[in-house]
This record gives C-alpha cells, sequence and structure tokens, in this order.
C-alpha cells in the first residue's frame, strides 16, 4: 500500500482581489453544502498581539458570500464594530456573525457576541454564545454548534462561571441552550480542536488533551482513538477519517480507517491542483465527507467518498 498518495482537486472558484479590498476572515461549510466567505474591510489587531478584541474602534463593512450549486450569493453589513470571527447561514433566510470572544461586565451585562441579520443585512436579533469559541456551526433545522478552547472552558474576560465550561454547546436559532457535552472524567474536553457537523442529528468531535475523537447523536456519545495529535479540522465517511496532520504540519492531510475503537493510519494524502501544485490552504473546514480548502487564490472542495472505494 503507498504511503503517499497525491490527489488531484479542481478549485471552483478563483480568487483575484485587489491589495487594499476586503480581507478574507473565515471560510467554512454551510448545513447544505454552500461554501461561507466572511470578509471585512479591514481585521482589528489583536491585543497584545494574542488576544482577538469583541468590539472595533472603528466601523468595519463585512461582505457575506455564499456559493451553492455554482450560484453566489452576496450580502454586504455595513458599519459593524463587532469583530466577527464565524459566519453560517441560519435557517432559509438568515445570517449569523458571530465574535469568538465575550466579556462579561458583572451586573448581568455581557457582550452578546452572536449576531442574526437578514439576507439584505439588516440586523434581527443578537445573543451570547460565551467566551473562547473556537469553531460554530449551523444545522440545516437552524441548531448551532459551538466548540470551545481553553479560555472559554476555564474562565477569562470576567467569566467566572464559563458559558462554555462544557466545551461543547448546541443552541437553538434564538440564543437558548440545548444540550452540552456532559464532560465525563476520562473524556474531559480542555480545548475543542475541530468540529463536523455531519447533519442535523450527527456531530463530531476532536478535543485536547486525550486528542480523542467523539460522535454523538441523541445525546449520546461514543468515543474513538485516532493516531494524530493536534489537528484542526477533519472528514468522516463509513470507516475513513481524513484529518490535517496536527502538529506534524497543518497543511499535511493523512488518511484513516477505523478499527473498533481506534483509527488506523492508511497514508499521507497530498492534495495538487491542476498544474500538479501541493495546495497549503490558509483555511479548512469540513462538513461530513466534505472537506473545503481555501488557498490564498483559489478555493477547493474535496469529497472523502472518492476515496472509499479505493480502500
Amino acid at each position: 500500500m503507498k504511503k503517499i498518495e497525491k490527489v488531484k482537486v479542481e478549485s471552483f472558484v478563483k480568487w483575484e482581489m485587489e491589495p487594499d479590498a476586503y480581507s478574507l476572515c473565515h471560510v467554512s461549510l454551510g448545513p447544505d453544502g454552500e461554501v461561507c466567505l466572511l470578509l471585512a474591510s479591514s481585521i482589528p489587531e489583536l491585543i497584545d498581539g494574542s488576544f482577538a478584541p469583541t468590539r472595533t474602534d472603528e466601523a468595519i463593512t463585512y461582505k457575506a458570500l455564499m456559493i451553492k450549486d455554482g450560484e453566489l450569493s452576496e450580502t454586504t453589513i455595513p458599519k459593524q464594530k463587532w469583530n466577527y470571527h464565524f459566519l453560517q447561514p441560519l435557517g432559509e433566510d438568515q445570517l449569523l456573525l458571530a465574535c469568538a470572544r465575550s466579556i462579561n461586565y458583572g451586573g448581568g451585562q455581557v457582550d452578546e457576541n452572536a449576531r442574526v441579520f437578514d439576507r439584505d443585512g439588516n440586523f434581527i436579533r443578537s445573543f451570547c454564545l460565551g467566551d473562547g469559541i473556537g469553531h460554530l456551526y449551523t444545522t440545516g433545522d437552524g441548531e448551532i454548534w459551538t466548540g470551545y478552547y481553553d479560555e472559554g472552558i476555564f474562565g477569562n474576560n470576567g467569566w467566572d462561571d464559563p458559558i462554555g465550561k462544557d466545551g461543547l454547546i448546541c443552541w437553538d436559532g434564538f440564543g437558548h441552550m440545548l444540550e452540552k457535552h456532559e464532560q465525563p472524567e476520562d473524556h474531559f474536553i480542555s480545548d475543542c480542536y475541530a468540529l463536523n457537523v455531519a447533519a442535523d442529528d450527527e456531530v463530531w468531535f476532536y478535543f485536547y488533551t486525550d486528542f480523542h475523537i467523539g460522535k454523538r447523536r441523541n445525546g449520546k456519545t461514543e468515543y474513538f482513538i485516532p493516531n494524530i495529535n493536534g489537528a484542526t479540522a477533519f472528514a468522516v465517511h463509513g470507516e475513513l477519517l481524513l484529518s490535517t496532520g496536527g502538529y506534524e504540519g497543518h497543511d499535511r492531510f493523512y488518511l484513516f480507517e477505523k478499527n473498533a475503537s481506534r483509527y488506523r493510519r492508511l497514508k499521507e494524502i497530498v492534495f495538487v491542483n491542476s498544474s500538479g501544485k501541493k495546495l497549503k490552504p490558509l483555511f479548512t473546514s469540513a462538513r461530513g465527507s466534505k472537506i473545503l480548502l481555501q488557498c490564498e487564490s483559489a478555493s477547493y472542495l474535496f469529497d472523502l467518498k472518492s476515496l472509499a472505494a479505493d480502500q
């Protein structure tokens, strides 16, 4: 069996952005297979070089782009003083933009860091999803899954009792908590490294410190042990798992096959473009069997199902 396999993928969008134009700040896959791209007229500097601010001094204009079945829709959201990190569709006619951080000022005053807009860019409502959001995906039936990193789990920004202390939470479209990870001692989420909302009733997550994978359905979770540390995205199909390389390199990809409760590494996958040049994605997002590779000037989409017949 080959240890390294080159896989050619074609770009479905090519980008030619002017140097002073909008910057791409988030890319993800939506619940109906749409590609969601969030662009900003400027990106705020990190506080002390490490921490993302929740609000901005200067107003930012955002563009929410949705690509589905080859059709592009664009929504402009102007004059925002929020530092948005996530974009997902919410139902058929709304958009959810969210900031990864939320400050608790005390006395019941908190940053409502999730904000809902219509497809014309009009603000509808806001609510708080907690601090330290590392991953955010919506479902086809309008629910929201959030995975948290360590500051959102153990507390910072004034949160003595963090909303994200369970590491993984499901919300309705109005910010009401529906379910959460139970945080069992032997599968405690200290940092949700990757999240894959495969279907409305199925979510996969990969977490530190054990670097195990959880598969949650109907309020119950199964756990698996992959042979990878530090991965940030993964696709799943049947017994196969395709993961970023983690600490071995986030532009590397590995194919695994499940055997009982463990995943066995089969080979390294090297994605190349039509010219045979290796892809080095800036953003990677996965849903179910599909993984989105966002490079500097083009977007690529790969479906793990295409490898299933070869195994």
